[in-house]
């Protein structure tokens, strides 16, 4: 979600073929930018308010080199559509890197403490997405029923694990001929954590075979409550990667490169493309529940660099001229051997 997120708000400083390759990317062929817009916008306020035992929170900005003046129909749909911060930092200075940092740590609770290391040279745009969640399990887990127990790896290497007993939970539960999916609440229900567990014999990689949107909304539809012994590992995920080539062989290839489109970013026509699109997430599970965070960054930067100011130093010998520009009539011409 975080990804998207961060994606739809780039989507709104696109044009023409870069515009619509990151439309395909989202999977929002059938909608106009206005229309998306609401979408999201839509979603966060639901998402915010349907669990008030989950504390959620949703959080989007707009990082831009101060010297570039930000176009005021995207500045608009920032704050409309995606309560958006949007801030001018001077991109050459080191706290530059502090503020953006300070703020994905705030709105991680901590559990990310940066995104970016330093900014480049050609860098003049961050658009940021982050998510943070945490929520009790429905039926929250005994710790003192927490012990070392055997965690077999796909290669069926035997490990100890700390791994959490509940003798008799509701969840909802299917079983197919490759998975068992396992749907476990939290707070009133309207979260929860959908575990696919291969069947004895089966790999992670056969469910990833058939893992696509219509499988999910079939299991979805097919779970029923049942009462289970659960045993689950207690565990703590963090992921990290740069997604350009993810969200190129997606189809968003042009948006990476030369040709791309970003010319409603800015009210200065320069040339944009996305250099980077950096992805973390980290995910806690304990008895009590899950904490979990998300961050998502675009980097948009400048295509090619703006020329540097020519710098003439006149520490040799020279001639000169000076003349009338209408008449071209010289008025004086010298040469200087030594200034002394």
């Amino acid at each position: 979600l975080s990804i998207q997120y961060a994606l739809s708000m780039t989507l709104n400083g696109a044009n023409d073929e870069t515009f619509n390759s990151i439309k395909e990317v989202l999977d929002v062929n059938d909608l106009n930018e206005n229309e998306i817009n609401e979408a999201f916008k839509s979603l966060s306020e639901f998402l915010l308010n349907v669990d008030k035992q989950v504390l959620l929170t949703i959080a989007n900005s707009i990082w831009y080199e101060q010297k570039l003046t930000v176009a005021e129909s995207f500045k608009k749909a920032m704050h409309e559509y995606y309560n958006a911060e949007v801030s001018g930092l001077d991109f050459r200075s080191a706290e530059s890197v502090n503020a953006i940092n300070n703020w994905v740590e705030t709105k991680t609770n901590g559990l990310i403490d940066k995104l970016i290391d330093e900014i480049p040279d050609d860098a003049v745009m961050y658009l940021i997405n982050a998510i943070y969640y945490k929520a009790l399990w429905k039926y929250p887990f005994d710790k003192a029923n927490t012990n070392n127990a055997p965690f077999y790896l796909e290669d069926n290497t035997e490990i100890e694990a700390l791994m959490m007993h509940s003798e008799e939970v509701t969840v909802d539960y299917y079983v197919n001929e490759t998975t068992h999916v396992i749907d476990i609440p939290y707070g009133n229900g309207q979260f929860s954590m959908m575990v696919l567990l291969p069947l004895e014999g089966m790999k992670t990689g056969d469910v990833l075979e058939i893992l696509d949107k219509e499988s999910i909304e079939n299991w979805n539809s097919s779970i029923r409550p049942t009462d289970v012994e659960l045993i689950m590992p207690k565990c703590k995920i963090e992921y990290k990667a740069l997604l350009n080539e993810t969200l190129s062989n997606m189809g968003m290839e042009i948006a990476f490169t030369d040709r791309a489109d970003f010319t409603r970013l800015f009210e200065e026509k320069y040339g944009l493309m996305i250099s980077k699109v950096i992805h973390k997430a980290v995910i806690e599970v304990n008895e009590e529940g899950t904490e979990a965070a998300a961050i998502t960054g675009v980097e948009v930067s400048l295509t090619s660099l703006p020329p540097k100011k020519p710098v003439l130093t006149l520490n040799r010998p020279f001639i000169f001229f000076i003349k009338e520009k209408h008449t071209g009539a010289i008025l004086f011409a010298g040469k200087l051997s030594n200034p002394d």
